[in-house]
């Protein structure tokens, strides 16, 4: 890059389009390279991950860690918000199965169904939660965990989540809520 900005005809247009291809060629150089740090790092397939649970596919490719983290927090907070309601009542578990893994889908409809027995005739309210604190920690490239506590109206409550990429998009795939 030295070189190229050295060379530059004396036209500065033509100097800022040199700079841009030589950034260009340096980022397509790099990511050539992933798949063999991948492998590198005990990965023997660079598309998938080693648990075999994920397609390793993430939702923005050149995410940095950064970013990922708050497509994650977000992510959270929304499936906290949409399990309570869910558990309330106000909204209906079906809304709920494109962010979930299956096995976690039938865990919400389950709980929803007890709990509407227990509320039985009891009238659902509708609280907004405070979230008092998100904490994302990646496990490794394509799966987050993340703790997430916050409060209604009548109670602190925490949940923890597991997220794995697939197919281009974040999915639940293990949720526990206290």
């Amino acid at each position: 890059m030295t070189r190229a900005m050295t060379a530059a005809p004396a036209d500065s247009q033509d100097t800022i389009t040199l700079t841009r291809r030589s950034v260009r060629r340096f980022r397509l150089r790099r990511e050539a390279e992933v798949p063999r740090l991948l492998r590198a790092m005990g990965y023997d397939d660079p598309t998938m991950l080693p648990d075999g649970e994920s397609d390793g596919r993430r939702p923005t490719e050149l995410a940095s860690e950064a970013e990922e983290s708050r497509q994650i927090q977000a992510m959270s907070k929304v499936v906290c918000q949409a399990a309570l309601e869910t558990f309330a009542g106000l909204r209906p578990a079906h809304q709920m199965e494109r962010w979930l893994a299956p096995s976690v889908y039938e865990k919400i409809v389950a709980r929803a169904d007890l709990v509407a027995h227990m509320r039985a005739g009891g009238g659902s309210h509708s609280a907004r939660l405070q979230f008092l604190s998100v904490r994302p920690c990646r496990v490794r490239p394509g799966i987050w965990e993340v703790s997430v506590v916050f409060a209604d109206a009548r109670r602190v409550r925490a949940c923890a989540l597991r997220l794995k990429a697939h197919r281009r998009r974040w999915q639940v795939t293990a949720m526990e809520m206290g």
